[in-house]
């Protein structure tokens, strides 16, 4: 494989800080036909999403007075991902609005746990909304968080 092709060293576009969140596959992950059940990518994202808040916003952050909600899900899934197989989901976040974060992020499988087998698992997206709790709505992301996310 040309290197330049490799999932795990191809370029990945973002503004800010860029997330590799290995996810530690369970038996209870798995469905009927011994792959990750479609449903258990979104409990992974969610993983790797507090990864990256952790990284972006270092400080203690109160989430219950100002934090984030999903207003949108989606994928697009490539390869299946088996037990054995190591998946590392890469994110950042792709566009801010006002109020919006948009996330993107890349899952890699490496069958077998080799990263020579590297293949891209699923793409994927989520359209976060900044939330103030005591008021109970919608509001503009926080300064801070903005400097944060786009590394400015």
């Amino acid at each position: 494989m040309n290197p330049s092709n490799h999932p795990l060293e191809a370029p990945f576009e973002a503004m800010g800080p860029v997330v590799d969140f290995e996810v530690g596959l369970r038996y209870s992950d798995l469905d009927t036909f011994g792959h990750v059940n479609n449903a258990r990518y979104f409990s992974f994202l969610e993983e790797a999403r507090i990864a990256w808040f952790e990284t972006c916003v270092p400080e203690k952050w109160d989430f219950k007075k100002h934090g984030v909600l999903v207003a949108r899900n989606e994928m697009d899934y490539l390869k299946p991902v088996n037990p054995g197989d190591r998946l590392i989901i890469r994110l950042g976040a792709s566009d801010m609005g006002n109020s919006s974060i948009h996330i993107r992020y890349e899952g890699i499988v490496l069958p077998g746990g080799l990263e020579e087998n590297a293949m891209l698992a699923f793409r994927a997206a989520t359209t976060l909304v900044s939330w103030d709790t005591a008021a109970g709505k919608v509001c503009r992301v926080h300064e801070d968080w903005r400097k944060a996310i786009t590394g400015t």
